[in-house]
């Protein structure tokens, strides 16, 4: 993780004082949020050496010995900085560590391990250093020939300090490298948050900051203890102490909100589910505390490590990426690595909520979690009146087929049909249905987007959609027209140039991707959008009649733009995604988006494709319904179409105990029709196949009737038997195993589920 000097550059490579890099053997990935990110502006330029220059010079801060209660701890004096009902907050002004003392417990909950852990460990050179600090950094040294790892240990540090608000602020400077940090720590409702200010870092020297691993040892622990680290992986991820085979993993080490697609790959990427909440957490037996990255998400990893891959403790923490390294193309076969040149002007934070013994679990965590996104965030929970949310029915209109002859489209349900079949299902007593269209407009999916209108006539045209939103809302049936309002065709005149519309990757070159129909799609600058085309395309909607749309990939990717013209971060991504999702809802009166990522929490009306299933690494020893638990009752979710699940029995049970929606994507023809489209993968769709399936899980959907209850309980009955708890005391049991489970009072089938009521066992 922090521990490798690579060597970068040969001297042979400099000419006339201009760098060509050569050889990089590190993965420096970017990421992640900033919280309440639409109330802020910010431009990743504009961070001034000058200003931070000047801020760290109004800083009021002194080496002095403060003259508060101290304490003895391990032979040093710290000083008690302010204390709440529950929690004191204490630092140690020598070292520059931090401490939280639970005071229900006596915990005390340290930056860093005491000295009695440190010498129960064999840790020896660097990593040994890096147990003593604070602050763990990367670094690119002065030539510009080596990326280095360091600590406020290993080099002469300086510490002073200044009382504020709530707590205490530590100005950490290391002289010989010219790198200086200011940090601020507060006690907030007994909750610990350590934030950098935007200019709370400066570089007085020529080596540059490239990563900074914040309290990484925040609480670790040592093996011994039943314990866990929580990562943000899929649903969630614990990754027990004690871990054997060590030997063939990698520290967890994964941005928040998946990659950046602006910034090239240095290495091969995988296709993984990306990271959808900016969390972390530790268990140690009886003790825990959750931890939530409050600003500069978007630039962080949740990096978690058990014991023995680096050091002897079990260890979870953000770091934070300021340069990110890339893949900079030199000719159209060749290319050398390159690097960010300037530091982004944000703030970092992170909260650590430390958790009442009978709440340390993941359960705890979760109900932790949901309570900061009521409380900080304002999301609010969904209106108690509504017991059942409504079944997911998405069709698959139109889709284009590239030919030797040009494109041509395949119809595979028309509106009239998508009529036909919802009614039928409403005489069958299916009432409660949202519908979703995708590939309504002029040429199927793709189309020619951004060009949408007319809407397709072999599919019916306007008219006949005009017929079904009001046929099918007279029985109280809302229709949703699904949009990838980030992506863009010029396969024909629609009005889109990749130049002035398109996302620009920081080499220069239009951010594009192939899709599954192997054409090229480029990818929408959301500045570009609220300026050229999301408000006409509102303005049509509402023509035809349309009260909700489904945004896809709006909470499955993030990027920046390096387009010279409007350059924007991660961060402001963000604040624009708000502003498009806000925009439609207000205009509306309903959206949703695919993907799960929580600043989107609050602003939409229903997740799909939301993350069910983990990456399954190996680091990662069991999967566990940590977001689920975190938000069932703010916002209904479903997983991926019911009718494309890899394991129809398996999958069909996770959906029902972690609380999601059964979502289908249908269609009228054989999906066959589509094998050379963009829905290749839609091996099952057809209407007259899945009605009886649709049936059935509607029904068992109805059973369950928790759609606005919060899970107040998560645990293992057995192996392969799991119980999911609600606030309105129902309890959803399921069995993954082939054989009946006998519980106490009561029977689960083999691959089955059952839902009990309060006073049933």
């Amino acid at each position: 993780m922090f521990d490798k000097a690579i060597k970068m550059f040969d001297r042979r490579h400099w000419k006339k004082g201009t760098a060509a890099l050569a050889a990089i053997l590190i993965i420096i990935s970017a990421v992640l949020w900033m919280n309440r990110p639409s109330s802020v502006v910010v431009n990743s330029d504009i961070y001034s050496t000058t200003d931070a220059m000047a801020f760290f010079s109004s800083l009021d801060v002194t080496s002095d010995v403060p003259q508060v209660e101290s304490r003895n701890l391990d032979g040093v004096q710290w000083f008690k900085a302010y204390e709440q009902k529950k929690a004191a907050l204490w630092f140690d002004p020598q070292t520059g560590q931090v401490a939280v003392e639970d005071k229900r417990s006596g915990k005390m909950w340290r930056s860093n391990p005491d000295s009695a852990a440190l010498a129960m460990d064999q840790t020896k050179g660097l990593w040994r250093s890096h147990l003593e600090s604070p602050i763990v950094l990367s670094y690119f040294n002065a030539d510009r020939t080596l990326i280095k790892d360091t600590n406020l240990k290993e080099y002469p540090t300086t510490v002073k300090w200044h009382s504020i608000e709530e707590g205490v602020a530590l100005m950490y400077v290391i002289e010989e490298l010219g790198f200086q940090f200011y940090v601020e720590y507060r006690l907030e409702d007994n909750q610990l948050v350590a934030r950098i200010p935007e200019l709370g870092i400066i570089e007085t020297k020529e080596n540059l900051l490239m990563e900074l691993n914040f309290l990484p040892f925040m609480g670790a622990a040592m093996n011994g203890s039943d314990g866990y680290l929580l990562v943000p992986d899929g649903p969630g991820g614990l990754i027990r102490f004690n871990k054997e085979g060590l030997d063939l993993i990698n520290a967890y080490n994964y941005p928040v909100y998946g990659q950046d697609w602006s910034i090239p790959a240095t290495t091969p990427s995988t296709r993984r589910t990306p990271v959808s909440y900016p969390v972390f957490g530790l268990n140690s037996g009886e003790e825990g505390y959750v931890a939530v990255i409050e600003e500069g998400a978007s630039r962080a990893n949740i990096v978690a490590t058990p014991a023995g891959i680096s050091t002897q403790f079990n260890e979870a923490h953000a770091k934070f990426v300021y340069r990110r390294i890339y893949s900079q193309p030199t000719g159209q076969t060749s290319s050398i690595l390159s690097y960010e040149k300037k530091m982004p002007y944000e703030a970092v934070s992170v909260r650590y909520i430390f958790l009442d013994q009978k709440d340390a679990d993941y359960v705890g965590m979760a109900q932790a979690y949901r309570d900061y996104l009521m409380t900080h965030r304002k999301v609010e929970r969904l209106d108690s009146k509504l017991n059942q949310s409504p079944l997911q029915l998405q069709f698959v209109i139109g889709a284009g087929e590239s030919t030797p002859l040009g494109e041509k489209l395949r119809v595979a349900t028309t509106f009239k049909q998508v009529e036909e079949i919802v009614l039928s299902l409403v005489d069958q007593g299916v009432t409660n249905i949202e519908v979703g269209l995708a590939g309504w407009q002029n040429g199927g999916d793709p189309g020619n987007l951004p060009k949408r209108f007319p809407i397709e006539g072999e599919a019916g045209g306007e008219q006949e959609l005009r017929n079904l939103i009001a046929q099918l809302g007279a029985q109280g049936i809302q229709i949703s027209l699904n949009d990838r309002i980030d992506t863009a065709s010029i396969s024909r005149n629609n009005g889109f140039s990749p130049g002035d519309d398109g996302i620009q990757s920081i080499v220069g070159t239009p951010l594009i991707y192939r899709n599954a129909a192997d054409e090229t799609i480029y990818l929408v600058s959301p500045v570009r959008n609220i300026q050229k085309y999301v408000p006409d395309l509102i303005e049509k909607w509402k023509e035809i009649g349309i009260k909700s749309a489904n945004l896809v990939n709006m909470g499955t990717q993030l990027n920046s733009d390096y387009h010279p013209n409007r350059k924007i971060s991660r961060l402001q991504s963000i604040s624009y995604s708000l502003q498009i999702t806000d925009t439609v809802r207000q205009a509306l009166g309903s959206v949703k988006v695919s993907g799960g990522f929580d600043f989107l929490l609050g602003h939409v009306d229903h997740m799909f494709d939301f993350p069910l299933e983990y990456n399954f690494d190996l680091i990662v020893d069991e999967q566990v319904p940590f977001y689920p638990i975190a938000v069932h009752g703010l916002v209904p979710y479903s997983s991926g179409p019911a009718n494309l699940r890899e394991d129809q029995a398996v999958q069909f049970l996770r959906e029902i105990e972690y609380g999601a929606v059964p979502r289908f994507s249908l269609t009228y023809e054989d999906p066959r029709m589509l094998k050379r489209t963009s829905y290749e993968n839609f091996f099952s769709s057809q209407y007259d196949v899945l009605e009886q399936q649709i049936l059935a899980e509607y029904e068992v959907l109805s059973k369950t009737g928790v759609r606005n209850s919060f899970i107040t309980g998560h645990r293992k009955l057995a192996e392969g038997v799991f119980e999911t708890r609600y606030e309105n005391g129902r309890k959803v049991r399921v069995n993954y195993n082939n054989d009946p489970y006998q519980g106490e009072g009561f029977t689960i089938e083999p691959m089955f589920y059952q839902v009990a009521e309060e006073e049933e066992r």
